[in-house]
């Protein structure tokens, strides 16, 4: 695999990787809290707004875990290409949404700051 190359940013560590995933999985599962029904309580109807919450906050959470999968698969397999590189990038658009959140790792958010 070819060594990265990307003249923007390092990569994180798998431990920033991780710290990162958590933050964004818990930021989704926040934004779910009102999609959650009790048992017996009937399914969201389709197409409704708490049903357009839940497919969303579903598909960013598969799509971060995906990400990190990824990203996970190249730190550990020695030195990472290009799709370490774009999985990174992805990541951090998406944490960018909450750059100005007080709990995002002040690492994050300097390499947010950091024009690309």
């Amino acid at each position: 695999m070819a060594e990265s190359t990307s003249p923007q940013q390092s990569l994180p560590t798998w431990d920033q990787v991780v710290v990162l995933r958590d933050f964004i999985h818990a930021r989704t599962y926040a934004a779910a809290v009102p999609t959650i029904r009790l048992n017996g309580e009937p399914p969201h109807g389709p197409g409704s707004p708490l049903a357009r919450i839940a497919e969303v906050n579903g598909a960013l959470y598969e799509v971060t875990s995906h990400l990190c999968s990824r990203l996970y698969a190249e730190l550990a397999t020695g030195p990472p290409g290009s799709i370490a590189d774009v999985s990174w990038a992805a990541l951090a658009s998406i944490a960018a949404a909450w750059r100005e959140d007080p709990e995002l790792p002040d690492w994050m958010r300097e390499l947010l700051v950091t024009p690309r």
